[in-house]
């Protein structure tokens, strides 16, 4: 996938200091800055989101938290945090204030979990179209029951966005509650023709040629039986690679939707929809056509074109930007390949071609129980599946505990059990990612690249100046960062006061290019006659960026490495 390429070429620091002061430096240094620090070391606290379903599908009610188990890493955690939400509860949240003030709330027994007032978290869900593996015809049947799913379900707490990939990535409608806008963007997808069709050919005319040896033993005889074989390998394996390459773009489009996803505070999930993606390029046509011609030593091929590690991490990603997935397969109910009606020989081997089948499914289960989500496939109408994805966004149960906070990035495994009601379905994200606060502070930026990220405490100010050629292709654009030396923790050091910043930069066009995240460290050191003079001043840092032509948004965090507090702006800029 095309990248845009936003590079800081330099960088000039600067704060703006006033002569120094007549007094001499204080007798008794103290830090300056307006802000409390972040209490990050001693506590995180870890939300699970777990959905427990009947063997009909249909949300549980009722249970409390001693009914849970809850581990992490193996060790069973306290549960400290819980609530049952359904539609009713979200409803009655939103529209009501709190009847009882913190201070006049009583103090629950401390040998019981500690059940806090309910809150409703904003939900963020991406409608994500991938017309490059998905069939038109399939495409818009599902999409009119996507469109009703909508129209019944989008209200406050959820938002929705709209994004659809074609060889590129596009966000056709950022997150919004307003249904009309959903669905009109849905229904300009109609026309999309997309790459899935053809690769569909191109399986079905290597399927038919193979159909077509095994119908006349005697071509594939002798050298003429040898050089059809040799054809036959070469046009599997080509096939195989193809199709490789366009499921690691999909899978790299999936992640990029997930960065943008990563800083925002409330629960996500992505709806995906296609006719699938392969785990094993080419698998089925290998192993027909080692059953056709008695070579199993060709399947040893297989390993060359597996995509299972890319899937592995694919989910890790979810899990740690705590994104559920839920898949939507829009073939339907298809037979096996080979079986069709336009199919001119009906010998294939029924196996290899369920294996070719199954391939396509199984990523899409894998994505969705890997993530805490549902997979619909096997059947022509989504509706009933697409009501059990309803009933996910509006009935769960909500489980929390604390563990002692690393500061650093670190994967820890879930696990989930409700002992005395073991033929539940329980469903939750498998993996939880403690993230350092650099960590937080890129997922922000990046997500402030798509929707508005208002928290702003250092008052950070952001303006560039008018973009100027680099290149045939490129721009340099001026950008300049400020905000109040008394925003900033200034410690003393030897004899100054010393501040530590770190900014992140990241830059998106609006054809859905999007640069890497861009990191550096300043440093603030004023000498500790003129802090006074100083704490009335601001700080600036001058950055140029290296864009390409069109529409750019400009996310900017800055982080002090002092209070761990961090601040956010962005711009929208339009380079010549």
């Amino acid at each position: 996938m095309s990248r845009l390429h936003a590079v800081v070429l330099a960088v000039v620091v600067g704060a703006a200091l006033a002569a120094p002061c007549q007094t001499g430096p204080a007798s008794t240094p103290k830090p300056i800055g307006g802000l409390s620090f972040l209490d990050e070391v001693e506590v995180t606290v870890v939300n699970v989101d777990v959905f427990v379903r009947d063997r009909a599908g249909r949300p549980v009610g009722g249970l409390t938290a001693s009914d849970f188990r809850v581990t992490q890493d193996g060790l069973e955690m306290p549960i400290s945090n819980f609530a049952e939400l359904d539609r009713e509860v979200i409803e009655h949240v939103l529209a009501e204030a709190p009847a009882v003030t913190p201070e006049a709330a009583p103090a629950p027994p401390p040998a019981e979990p500690v059940v806090r007032q309910v809150e409703v978290r904003p939900v963020y869900t991406v409608l994500y179209v991938d017309h490059e593996n998905l069939n038109p015809i399939d495409r818009n049947r599902i999409l009119r029951r996507v469109r009703e799913f909508v129209t019944d379900n989008l209200r406050a707490p959820v938002q929705m966005m709209v994004v659809s990939y074609d060889r590129s990535l596009e966000v056709v409608q950022p997150f919004t509650d307003d249904a009309l806008a959903v669905n009109a963007a849905l229904r300009d997808m109609t026309t999309v023709s997309g790459g899935r069709a053809d690769r569909d050919s191109d399986r079905q005319e290597i399927l038919e040629r193979i159909q077509e040896a095994v119908a006349d033993p005697a071509s594939a005889e002798g050298d003429q039986g040898k050089g059809l074989q040799m054809r036959l390998r070469q046009q599997i394996m080509s096939f195989a690679e193809e199709e490789a390459m366009s499921v690691n773009y999909a899978i790299d489009s999936l992640r990029e939707v997930m960065a943008m996803m990563s800083g925002l505070d409330g629960r996500k999930s992505i709806i995906y929809i296609s006719s699938g993606l392969s785990m094993t390029p080419g698998i089925g046509l290998m192993h027909e056509y080692a059953s056709a011609f008695h070579d199993t030593a060709f399947l040893g091929r297989r390993s060359q074109v597996d995509r299972t590690h890319a899937f592995q991490s694919l989910t890790s990603t979810a899990n740690g930007q705590e994104v559920s997935m839920y898949t939507i397969d829009a073939s339907g109910l298809n037979p096996l390949e080979g079986y069709g009606a336009d199919t001119r020989y009906g010998v294939t081997d029924a196996t290899a071609s369920s294996m070719g089948t199954r391939d396509y499914q199984d990523s899409l289960t894998y994505m969705a129980e890997y993530t805490g989500g549902l997979a619909i496939v096997n059947t022509n109408d989504p509706s009933a599946g697409l009501e059990l994805i309803r009933d996910d966004l509006f009935s769960y149960y909500s489980i929390g505990y604390t563990i002692s906070a690393s500061g650093d990035d670190r994967v820890h495994r879930i696990e989930v059990e409700i002992p005395v009601h073991p033929d539940y379905d329980v469903r939750y994200r498998r993996r939880f990612v403690e993230k350092s606060r650099e960590t937080q502070v890129q997922d922000r930026v990046f997500t402030s690249l798509m929707v508005d990220v208002t928290e702003n405490p250092m008052e950070l100010a952001l303006s560039a100046a008018g973009a100027a050629p680099a290149s045939a292709e490129r721009w340099t654009l001026p950008l300049h960062l400020s905000l109040p030396l008394s925003r900033v923790a200034l410690v003393p050091e030897g004899g100054d006061y010393v501040g530590r910043l770190v900014v992140f930069v990241g830059a998106r066009q609006t054809d859905g290019r999007q640069s890497d995240m861009q990191r550096q460290e300043h440093e603030i050191r004023v000498p500790a006659d003129q802090i006074a003079a100083a704490a009335e001043r601001s700080f600036g840092i001058d950055l140029q960026l290296l864009l390409g032509a069109g529409q750019q948004r400009i996310g900017v965090g800055v982080l002090d490495l002092v209070t761990r507090q961090a601040s956010y702006q962005r711009l929208v800029v339009s380079v010549p």
